[in-house]
C-alpha cells in the first residue's frame, strides 16, 4: 500500500470568512477522484492572524513534529520568505494561498515553492484603468487603514496612471481603536467629496465595514450621483446580499463568474456539491484548482518522487472555472480574464451585467516594481483574516 502524502496545512483565523479553510480543503477533495481521497492527508496548523512569528513556528512544527510531506495553507507575500528556509532545507514542498491582497514577488524565490492566489490585486488594477478610460481625471479612493496597508489601493492607481491618470484623491481613515473605522469620520468626508465632486468614487472595505460604507454612502446622498467603484470583496455575493435593500448602482471587476455556464464551471459546481452539499465561494475555487493538478500528478505522489513533481509543477497549467491559471512565478504564470460589471439593485435583487472586459497587468511590468516600492506598510496577515 502507498504511504500517504501528509500535507500541513497553515489555517489563520477569519472573522469575515470563518469557513475558509474547510471551503477550501472541500474544493480540494472534490477535484481529487474519489479513490484516491485517501492518498492526501491534511493537517491543519491554526496561526492566529497568520504572523511572522506564529507562521513560522507552525512551518516548523509541521516538518519537525508531524513531518509532513507538504506545507501548505494561508500564507502573506510579507511572511513567505521566512518560511522558504524551512521548507528547503528539509527538503519539502511548499504549495501557499492568498487572496491576492498583495503582488507576487518579481525575482525568484525558490525553486520548491508554490503558489495559487485568488489575485485580488488584478481586478484592483483593471478597475483602475477602466475607471479611468471611463471617467477621466480625477477620481477618488475611500479607504481605512487595513484595507490601505496592502497592495490593493497601489495596484488601483497604478491602473489608473496606465490609462492616463497624472491626479487621484486619497483618503485614508484614521484608526479608531475598538470602535466603528466610518462612524465620526466618514460623514465630513463625505460633505468634502460633495464640494470636490471626483469624476468617480472608488471604495475599499471589507467585512462589517463594507456593509456599513454602503449604508452610510446611501444616507448621504451620494448614491447615484457619483459612479461608485467597489473591490472584487465589497461586489461579492456574500456582501452585497446583506444590502440588497439599498439604493445603488455600482461597478466592479469579477475574475470568477459563480452563474458562469462554461463547461469548466458546471462541473466545478457539480462536483463541489456531490462532495460537500455546499455552495462553492473563492476559497473552494482556489482548493478545486490545486486539487486538478495534483490529479494530473497522482502517480508521481505514488511513487514520492518529488525531484519530477517540482518540475511539473513549474510548468503544468490547468484550465479551471475562471480559465488558465498556474502555479510557479515566472514570466509564464498565467493572468486572469477579467470581466468589468455594472451592479444594479431593485426589489431586493441584485442583477449583475458584464459590460466591458478588463485589462490584466503582465507578470514583472515595472509597474510591480513601483507598487512594491510604494507601499510599506508590512501589514503581515493574509487578508480578510481579522
Amino acid at each position: 500500500m502507498n504511504q500517504n502524502i501528509k500535507i500541513g496545512f497553515l489555517a489563520p483565523y477569519s472573522s469575515i470568512y470563518p469557513d475558509m479553510v474547510p471551503s477550501l480543503v472541500s474544493g480540494f477533495y472534490s477535484a481529487v477522484p474519489e479513490k484516491y481521497h485517501q492518498l492526501f492527508q491534511i493537517f491543519p496548523e491554526y496561526v492566529g492572524q497568520g504572523g511572522d512569528k506564529a507562521t513560522t513556528e507552525a512551518v516548523n512544527k509541521l516538518l519537525n513534529f508531524n513531518r509532513v510531506d507538504i506545507v501548505s495553507g494561508f500564507v502573506s507575500y510579507k511572511v513567505l520568505p521566512s518560511v522558504i528556509p524551512s521548507i528547503e532545507n528539509r527538503q519539502k514542498l511548499g504549495l501557499f494561498f492568498d487572496v491576492g491582497e498583495y503582488i507576487p514577488y518579481t525575482h525568484h524565490i525558490s525553486d520548491s515553492v508554490f503558489n495559487n492566489s485568488f489575485q485580488m490585486w488584478q481586478s484592483q488594477f483593471s478597475l483602475g484603468y477602466w475607471a479611468h478610460q471611463k471617467y477621466g481625471e480625477k477620481g477618488a479612493v475611500i479607504m481605512p487603514i487595513y484595507d490601505g496597508g496592502y497592495h490593493l489601493q497601489s495596484a488601483f492607481r497604478q491602473g489608473a496612471i496606465m490609462a492616463g491618470a497624472s491626479n487621484m484623491d486619497m483618503y485614508i481613515l484614521k484608526y479608531q481603536p475598538g470602535a466603528s473605522q466610518l462612524k465620526g469620520q466618514i460623514e465630513g468626508l463625505f460633505d468634502e467629496i460633495k464640494k470636490t465632486h471626483p469624476t468617480y468614487i472608488h471604495s475599499l472595505f471589507c467585512g462589517s465595514e463594507a456593509l456599513e460604507f454602503y449604508y452610510e454612502y446611501c444616507k448621504s446622498g451620494l448614491n447615484n450621483k457619483i459612479p461608485l467603484v467597489v473591490s472584487a470583496h465589497m461586489s461579492s455575493d456574500d456582501i452585497l446580499n446583506q444590502v440588497s435593500g439599498l439604493d445603488l448602482n455600482l461597478y466592479s471587476a469579477s475574475m470568477w463568474n459563480y452563474h458562469s455556464k462554461d463547461k469548466a464551471n458546471m462541473e466545478f459546481k457539480h462536483k463541489v456539491n456531490q462532495f460537500a452539499g455546499q455552495k462553492p465561494d473563492l476559497f473552494t475555487l482556489l482548493g478545486y484548482e490545486t486539487g486538478l493538478v495534483f490529479e494530473r500528478l497522482i502517480p508521481e505522489f505514488q511513487k514520492k518522487n518529488w525531484p519530477e513533481i517540482k518540475k511539473r509543477l513549474k510548468t503544468e497549467t490547468i484550465e479551471g472555472p475562471r480559465g488558465k491559471r498556474s502555479f510557479f512565478l515566472n514570466s509564464e504564470y498565467a493572468t486572469p480574464l477579467i470581466d468589468i460589471e455594472k451592479i444594479g439593485f431593485a426589489n431586493n435583487q441584485v442583477t449583475k451585467i458584464v459590460i466591458d472586459q478588463g485589462r490584466a497587468l503582465e507578470y514583472s511590468n515595472e509597474a510591480y516594481e513601483k507598487i512594491h516600492k510604494e507601499n510599506v506598510s508590512g501589514w503581515q496577515n493574509p487578508y480578510l483574516c481579522i
